[in-house]
């Protein structure tokens, strides 16, 4: 995803037209506004690890909060076998997303699903960022048509998945610009009564919706939803968790959820008491203890590492 938090980084002017951008032998477009190719740039490790890291699966990856495709198109580009289910539920972006894959001959390993998952029914819609290349959940009150009912829970996704890609289940990804927790409040629902579970999880811990890091109201409701989330998946064995930051930076592994609940805490007096931010949000990596040495080697070869 690309929010728009880091809009004060850059100071010239976004390009206007429509561009190709590469990963490897696939390419997407991006719009005028989009802005991944000027993150990479500045930022080097930003969105590179995950692609990496799924480079040698095999098996099942969802893609929640799909955007334009360019994470599961990232991931394509390191990885010949895996399958991909998107779920992006604004219309547009999904349509974006689906010529994108289309662009690449990739249809043959790529579900898509224009729907919002959530723990709740309900009638939702996206509000699109200020750069109009990301966006987050808002309630649409106006619609009482049933038709307009347009979540499913994680159980009913599931259900949506031709049998033919449900073979095994590597990576659970999550991008949703602080709704996370509700994705994973659902997944944590339905892993209670199945054993088809990700080895891997890895969403976006926004604890703020878009534009709104600095808005008091309503921020402890979300950081309060956040840790009930994570210690749902704590529960269910995923114990251990690697922290990144926003711009693709390692910060840390821990398997303590209240230190991952004091660092919410710190961000949230950074942005609100201090005025002023270094770390906007966390990405994080979840997995079980089975999973320690893999994930410890990995880190080891992407970063050059050697004390884990």
């Amino acid at each position: 995803i690309l929010p728009m938090k880091f809009k004060n980084l850059f100071k010239n002017k976004l390009q206007k037209a429509n561009r190709s951008y590469s990963f490897g032998n696939y390419f997407i477009t991006l719009s005028g506004n989009h802005v991944l190719d000027k993150y990479q740039k500045k930022f080097p490790l930003y969105d590179q690890f995950l692609p990496d890291f799924c480079s040698k699966f095999s098996n099942l990856i969802i893609d929640i909060g799909a955007n334009i495709g360019d994470t599961s198109i990232a991931i394509f580009a390191k990885n010949d076998t895996s399958h991909i289910v998107g779920v992006e539920p604004d219309l547009s972006f999904y349509n974006e997303c689906i010529s994108n894959i289309t662009k690449n001959k990739l249809e043959n390993r790529f579900y898509g699903v224009n729907k919002f998952i959530s723990s709740e029914k309900g009638a939702f819609s996206i509000k699109i960022s200020e750069n109009k290349s990301t966006g987050y959940k808002v309630e649409n009150t106006n619609l009482t048509d049933n038709k307009e009912i347009n979540t499913i829970t994680f159980e009913e996704l599931i259900t949506e998945i031709p049998v033919s890609k449900k073979n095994s289940f590597d990576l659970l990804k999550i991008d949703t610009d602080g709704y996370d927790w509700d994705i994973l409040l659902s997944f944590a629902d339905y892993a209670k009564k199945s054993i088809f579970l990700p080895r891997f999880i890895f969403f976006e811990m926004q604890t703020f919706l878009n534009n709104n890091e600095k808005e008091p109201k309503g921020r402890d409701e979300i950081l309060k939803k956040y840790e009930k989330s994570i210690l749902e998946i704590y529960d269910l064995g995923y114990t251990n968790f690697c922290l990144f930051d926003n711009f693709g930076t390692f910060v840390k592994k821990t398997n303590s959820p209240s230190e991952i609940f004091e660092l919410n805490n710190y961000i949230k007096r950074s942005q609100i008491d201090n005025h002023h931010t270094t770390i906007f949000f966390f990405d994080v990596l979840v997995y079980n203890d089975t999973e320690k040495t893999q994930v410890d080697l990995f880190l080891n070869e992407f970063y050059l590492w050697n004390y884990f």
